[in-house]
């Protein structure tokens, strides 16, 4: 019964990505409008998003909120998209949704990231949230979460990604995210490219509001590896600040940081050999993850085992990931969309490459060597793969 349900809601993803709000609109409104009762924060940005709303969900949970969490894409199963305080959404809440539901879905031809949009906010206001934390999936503009009006819009670092939906030039990126600005609406972002910041700055000043660029230099600890980590840290922080109607101190931010859990994010899932899992997946985070290895200082083989998405571009990491790593295994899943493993052989141009096509292969062969530092990167599309070979679940945090 429960993978009859489940499997219908995965199958709305065969509907492919349907940029616009309408929809979002219609579905919400069938369902009650449930996103009206709730405090939200909305993120927007391409790295840091899904770490910024764990931290800041932390920080708020330390501090005795219910707060609710909807993040984008999963690791290995869908519930992981929707967390209160930390717990991912039972089966029985999703089959709930779905039974009252469906005739909707079907009638508005509601896709998947719409359906689960909906689906995190009814459960929300259902279980009565102090707040919630949304990451917005793609873009902004049209992206099924600005479909909600939120307390505060917090914006992570922008660059580039999802080219062939969002733009090719930066510009184009920062315009497509900036249009999750609403009217009046204050917004807190991190530093940002002088062209990103021209861009978020001219829309905001359209909509009668503006943009207060943080400080995400920090003097805490955080439960999270790499550097980067620390800016989202910092930029969590002002942002709970922000809110003052919220008694944040700086008990609940110490105790948020030390306790935050976000999987997949340079997260440690084996000890001999030492073996990291990053979802990287861009330019910016692979040099994040390589800046990360390095400062490991360890003298065994450092080994990447990488697998890519078709639309993904490293050319500036190339060569930083070359220096990195002794060893770089490109493997692939037999997720649609994945580049070609030569095409991307090729791209690295290097007697350091060695293609498995199977990944699991891959893995367990290194899984077995105590020698090396394996690095495991590329695609959220890779976590099905490490839950099963480590016995790992990414549901609760």
């Amino acid at each position: 019964m429960t993978d009859n349900f489940l499997s219908y809601l995965l199958s709305l993803e065969t509907k492919g990505i349907k940029l616009g709000l309408e929809r979002t609109f219609n579905i919400l409104n069938a369902c009650g409008n449930p996103q009206k009762n709730i405090k939200i924060i909305q993120v927007v940005g391409t790295n840091g998003k899904g770490s910024t709303s764990a931290i800041m969900a932390s920080i708020f949970k330390e501090a005795n909120y219910k707060v609710g969490l909807y993040t984008s894409p999963h690791l290995n199963k869908i519930n992981e998209r929707i967390r209160i305080n930390g717990v991912a959404i039972s089966d029985n809440s999703i089959i709930d949704f779905i039974n009252l539901y469906k005739k909707h879905i079907k009638m508005l031809n509601i896709s998947f990231f719409e359906a689960m949009t909906a689906l995190a906010l009814w459960y929300f206001n259902k279980n009565n949230v102090d707040i919630a934390v949304l990451e917005t999936g793609l873009g902004g503009r049209l992206d099924s979460v600005s479909a909600c009006i939120p307390e505060l819009l917090v914006f992570t670092p922008i660059s580039l990604d999802h080219q062939h939906i969002l733009g090719n030039s930066i510009k184009e990126i920062a315009n497509e995210k900036a249009g999750a600005i609403k009217k009046n609406i204050h917004c807190i972002s991190s530093p940002q490219l002088e062209v990103v910041k021209n861009t978020l700055n001219f829309h905001a000043s359209q909509l009668n509001t503006s943009i207060e660029y943080v400080n995400t230099s920090i003097d805490y600890s955080i439960n999270l590896n790499g550097k980067h980590q620390i800016m989202n840290a910092g930029l969590a922080i002002q942002s709970v600040k922000h809110l003052i109607k919220f008694n944040i101190t700086d008990l609940h931010i110490t105790q948020g940081l030390s306790s935050v859990k976000w999987p997949g994010r340079i997260q440690k899932i084996n000890n001999k050999p030492l073996i990291f899992f990053d979802v990287a997946h861009n330019e910016s985070s692979f040099l994040y993850l390589c800046d990360f290895v390095k400062n490991l200082n360890i003298k065994s083989k450092k080994v990447l085992i990488l697998a890519l998405q078709e639309h993904k571009h490293l050319y500036s990491a190339l060569k930083p990931i070359l220096n990195t790593f002794d060893s770089i295994i490109i493997t692939q899943t037999n997720t649609r969309n994945f580049l070609a493993i030569t095409k991307l052989n090729q791209l690295f141009n290097s007697q350091k490459t060695q293609l498995i096509i199977n990944p699991e292969e891959a893995i367990k062969f290194y899984k077995n060597d105590s020698r090396n530092c394996v690095i495991i990167a590329g695609s959220h599309y890779l976590g099905p793969i490490i839950s099963k070979i480590f016995k790992i679940s990414f549901e609760n945090i």
